[in-house]
């Protein structure tokens, strides 16, 4: 009978002291955070990389295009100015081009998201695309947005501080 006890205990032990706690495995960011995006004024973020697959290394066949953008946040306003490079995304040539980012922070959570669009004209043609991806890792000169789990990153795209 004590061995079933003793091996009771231990299951329960390990069970209760070995399993992860959720909060554990997100990520947290605050209104502190916040200064390292904007610079407590503004600071200018240049994509690194715009990534299908993260962990495989997949680009996104947009990483060219978004590679020469640079994206400047603002103290106290959520919406960054885009500065579009020479590579356009869906025309050879468009006649217009138009960008924007949007950031988010759901403070009860703890959570920052990005809205990127992007949009190009041409002849009357249009084309766009919109992405929503989270906050996973910021540093004061590196942030990494992505979709999917912890350490299994689909569409991700990499900022760098430039100032």
């Amino acid at each position: 009978m004590n061995n079933y006890r003793i091996f009771f205990f231990s299951i329960l032990s390990i069970l209760l002291f070995n399993c992860n706690n959720e909060s554990d495995l997100n990520v947290l960011f605050t209104n502190a955070d916040i200064v390292k995006i904007d610079g407590n004024s503004s600071k200018t973020w240049k994509v690194e990389n715009y990534y299908n697959n993260y962990n495989s290394k997949i680009l996104n066949e947009l990483n060219d295009c978004f590679v020469d953008d640079t994206f400047t946040f603002y103290k106290d306003n959520n919406i960054a100015e885009a500065k579009l490079g020479n590579i356009s995304c869906f025309f050879n040539n468009p006649t217009e081009e138009a960008a924007s980012l949007k950031y988010t922070l759901d403070n009860s959570r703890g959570r920052i998201f990005i809205n990127i669009s992007r949009g190009e004209s041409f002849n009357g043609e249009f084309q766009s695309r919109l992405t929503i991806l989270e906050l996973q890792e910021l540093s004061d000169n590196r942030m990494l947005f992505a979709s999917g789990e912890k350490g299994n990153y689909m569409q991700t795209l990499i900022l760098t501080a430039v100032n």
